[in-house]
């Protein structure tokens, strides 16, 4: 199986294993919801850095693994708490 096919693979693995643990939201959503409220987080956790936060689409569960372990929380957490995010926009 070549690189693409793996990749495809795995975004739909990750996609199945948000659905089962997040309900009828999916993992696209979750980023589009993170896109629309990164700067707010960031203010919120200065200690979350440019390189914390940067991700391409396919990558999106390393992005919330950086930012658990810089705000000292579980990859869980961080991801209820960007879907749970009230942001001002």
């Amino acid at each position: 199986m070549d690189n693409t096919a793996n990749e495809h693979n795995n975004n739909k693995q990750q996609e199945r294993e948000y659905r089962a643990q997040n309900g009828h939201a999916n993992l696209s959503d979750l980023q589009k919801k993170w896109n629309a409220i990164q700067e707010e987080y960031r203010n919120q956790y200065p200690e979350v850095t440019a390189e914390d936060v940067d991700f391409q689409t396919d990558e999106f569960d390393a992005l919330t693994t950086r930012l658990a372990k810089r705000t000292n929380k579980s990859t869980e957490a961080v991801k209820q708490e960007i879907k749970d995010w009230d942001y001002k926009s």
